[in-house]
């Protein structure tokens, strides 16, 4: 869900027009939506509009909506005139419950005499829906890197616990998972307990940044190294080890247990279940680092869809999260 913060963040980036016409879909209070754009407008001339009736359905009648709109929010308009006439238009945002019907569109319109910009003049006017277009830098706040910073801390923490475990059981298991993501033939057993006293360090998890560097990774660091380097079907024979290793049962999981990203990485060949998983939790990590590395230097990097955004960074968090309560047995939880 888009906020106002964003809506208003993402008007101040476009180039002036006389009008310019834009939709959002608005799920939850619409006016409470409108009182604080309205709150952030500052020195803008951006005017939201709820919408009580359906309107701009029709390729035909674009025009003629568009004018009834205007003058439904005369007074508002006026309201920022000063404010128009300086920046050279007026942004009329209109507030909907749904996604806009029509695809982005372009029309002309005659504005009308008592418009603060061009008035009688008609210029062509294009209609775009912000709900899917709207983008925000990687670092934004509604992706909730501090939570996936904290849940892959806490993944660090069970993968860890969970493999010290095991190499108490049968280190049999645990070796070969540890001769394919190892560097420089360090001792597993070593490593674990630096790697553990490392994560007991951290003070505020959310703050947590996993590194893959020579002579500090935890494990989260190693599998991110290993799987950046490596096509799925390399990535996958790793899963099969990192399940062993883990000690991970058919019945621990099931076939909805995976995150977008293990799609998006398909193998040519299938997995069983604890196999599938582990290759999810290896590329989901993976990924969950990729982002909140790019997020500490967003300013390298483009602007991406909000909602892209949002929904890639629940997905993450979502996956993670049930790992890590899945790594937490009883036997191993700290």
């Amino acid at each position: 869900m888009l906020d106002p913060r964003i809506i208003s963040d993402e008007l101040r980036t476009r180039p002036p027009k006389p009008l310019r016409v834009f939709w959002v879909r608005v799920s939850r209070d619409r006016d409470a939506f409108k009182r604080e754009l309205i709150r952030r407008r500052g020195q803008s001339s951006f005017v939201p509009w709820v919408l009580r009736k359906a309107t701009l359905q029709n390729p035909n009648s674009v025009m003629s909506d568009v004018v009834e709109i205007l003058n439904d929010a005369r007074e508002e308009i006026e309201a920022v005139r000063d404010a128009a006439v300086e920046a050279g238009g007026v942004d009329l945002v209109l507030l909907g419950r749904a996604d806009l019907k029509l695809a982005d569109t372009s029309s002309p319109i005659l504005l009308p005499d008592w418009f603060p910009v061009a008035p009688g003049q008609t210029p062509a006017v294009l209609i775009r829906d912000l709900t899917w277009s709207t983008r925000v830098p990687l670092s934004d706040p509604t992706l909730a890197l501090d939570d996936l910073r904290r849940i892959l801390h806490d993944v660090d923490h069970a993968l860890t616990d969970r493999l010290q475990a095991s190499l108490e059981t049968d280190h049999r298991c645990a070796n070969s998972l540890w001769n394919q993501i190892r560097r420089n033939g360090e001792n597993i057993a070593d490593e674990l307990k630096r790697m553990k006293t490392r994560l007991n360090e951290v003070s505020n998890p959310t703050a947590y940044r996993p590194s893959r560097a020579r002579g500090k990774p935890t494990v989260i660091g190693l599998l991110w190294a290993h799987a950046s380097s490596r096509a799925p079907d390399a990535v996958q024979r790793t899963a099969k080890a990192l399940a062993d290793g883990l000690h991970m049962e058919d019945d621990d999981v099931d076939r909805d247990d995976t995150s977008l990203a293990a799609v998006l990485n398909r193998r040519s060949s299938r997995m069983d279940p604890r196999a599938q998983w582990a290759f999810s939790l290896i590329v989901t990590v993976r990924d969950a680092c990729q982002l909140v590395t790019a997020a500490a230097h967003a300013d390298e990097y483009p602007r991406f869809g909000a909602q892209l955004l949002q929904a890639t960074s629940h997905d993450l968090r979502s996956f993670l999260d049930d790992a890590a309560a899945k790594l937490r047995t009883p036997e191993v939880k700290r």
